[in-house]
């Protein structure tokens, strides 16, 4: 039977239906499981192990004997095994492995290795030993081995080529966060104006939107989690990188500096106060770990070769706290200022500047997402041109050439905004040779719009999205 995704885990469908596929296979599967930490990994794993009866097993920063004998006890306790559940561990890995595909007696095995690179450090061996049983010993099992973890770099090195299991994986999912849509599923008690707001403060991983009690009002969420000295959010993005590594404040710095609002390589060099070079690495480090991200305009040829290049902080969560709580922190605020204080006169009258750009993004999701536009867009992204003089929010292209340009506001849309948009539309398609049938659209997030632009919207001549239709979005069926 195929395994049934529990009520309690939102979305995943797709991750849920990958792994029930790998599930019925009649062959042994070697998956790689990546994403952030706090994006719902373990969470998932854990619940599809439950489903079929299969062991999860999460390491942490422990010795090799102290990593076999944590593994050795829950593979007691699975199995019944007094001995194994008493204390007994297995000598080495081989051995544990051996005990694991006898016991499965050629049936679907479901194991999972969470947080592997840890137990990779402690066991440096580790991924040879995996290797050679996976070329010699199990090609005739069932056996589905999951490695997950969060520390994306270390993840990815493990499929280089001069890395022993290079090769050898089956699957791959990479677990990322929620979109708005999504996100919003957590917080049904709030109207869409305050949803979108929490997004933009408490982020998109599922492990802080659960944070979020919609039955109370917003400013007590945050003021209890982001603004005071015990909040749960208060300074886990303080912290974020310390585990994956010992000198991360110019990573820190780096972040800071984009949060701020330098979004160009010269404005974070002049604003952490490093040489290019010295933040080169960082740099790369943090896009590959998903903490910024490197955009480009949508019209570019070669991506990886141009010059028009701005970095943003990828999670909601880690820019608010950036641009504002971590002020606050530096202040000696917190703690001596009540947080309801700090929302009040801090972080609510900055809220309509700061989620323009978060809104922004919403937007680009939505249109990746949806079927409400005319078209199913090949690539999704935003413009601007060499001076930076001229930006369009919403850039979407078609396999025929179709383009979407899009305009997105906080607040009221208008006629003028509409005008610009058409004006800018020009530029665009002047980079893109196959351009045409050029559609224009509107995005309000509090569903307000001039006579000019309902009239519009009314005619079909420009396509209208409010907030309300950003959070539910209706999905593309395949194509």
């Amino acid at each position: 039977m195929r395994p049934i995704k529990p009520p309690d885990l939102f979305d995943r469908d797709q991750e849920w239906r990958t792994l029930a596929s790998l599930w019925e296979k009649a062959r042994p599967d070697l998956v790689f499981v990546v994403g952030r930490r706090r994006v719902g990994k373990s969470f998932m794993l854990s619940r599809f192990s439950r489903e079929v009866k299969g062991i999860y097993y999460q390491a942490t920063r422990r010795t090799e004997e102290e990593q076999l004998a944590g593994l050795s006890r829950i593979i007691g306790e699975h199995f019944s095994d007094p001995a194994l559940r008493h204390g007994v561990t297995f000598p080495s890995w081989e051995e544990l492995f051996a005990y694991v595909t006898t016991r499965a007696a050629g049936a679907p095995f479901f194991l999972v290795l969470d947080e592997f690179p840890y137990l990779a450090a402690a066991a440096p061996a580790l991924p040879s030993i995996i290797q050679s049983l996976w070329d010699h010993q199990w090609p005739q099992t069932r056996l589905k081995l999951v490695l997950s973890g969060s520390y994306i770099t270390a993840m990815n090195r493990l499929e280089e080529v001069d890395q022993p299991l290079y090769g050898r994986r089956t699957a791959k999912l990479m677990v990322k966060p929620f979109p708005f849509g999504d996100a919003a599923r957590f917080m049904p008690g709030y109207d869409v104006r305050d949803q979108l707001v929490a997004y933009g403060l408490f982020g998109h991983l599922p492990g802080h939107l659960a944070l979020v009690d919609s039955e109370r009002p917003l400013r007590e969420n945050v003021a209890e989690a982001l603004l005071s000295p015990t909040g749960r959010l208060v300074d886990e993005a303080q912290h974020m990188l310390d585990a994956f590594t010992v000198d991360a404040h110019v990573h820190y710095s780096i972040i800071e500096a984009i949060a701020a609002g330098e979004h160009t390589w010269s404005g974070i060099t002049r604003r952490v106060g490093r040489s290019g070079g010295s933040l080169l690495r960082p740099l790369q480090w943090l896009e590959e770990m998903q903490v910024i991200g490197r955009v480009v305009p949508a019209t570019e040829k070669t991506p990886q070769r141009s010059k028009r290049i701005l970095y943003r902080v990828v999670d909601p969560y880690v820019a608010f706290w950036h641009r504002t709580v971590s002020r606050l922190v530096n202040a000696g605020s917190l703690g001596l200022v009540a947080p309801e204080h700090l929302w009040d006169h801090v972080v609510a009258p900055g809220l309509d500047d700061y989620m323009g750009s978060i809104f922004e993004e919403i937007c680009r999701d939505f249109v990746r997402q949806t079927d409400r536009i005319p078209f199913q867009p090949l690539q999704v992204g935003e413009w601007w041109d060499a001076p930076s003089q001229n930006q369009v929010d919403v850039v979407a292209i078609g396999a025929g050439g179709e383009l979407l340009v899009g305009e997105c506001k906080w607040g009221r849309v208008t006629g003028a905004h509409l005008a610009a948009l058409r004006g800018r539309a020009v530029a665009v398609a002047a980079e893109l040779p196959r351009a045409q049938r050029v559609h224009a659209a509107l995005f309000t997030a509090r569903g307000e719009a001039d006579e000019e632009v309902l009239r519009e919207a009314r005619e079909g001549t420009v396509l209208l999205f409010t907030g309300e239709d950003l959070c539910r979005p209706v999905q593309r069926g395949p194509s």
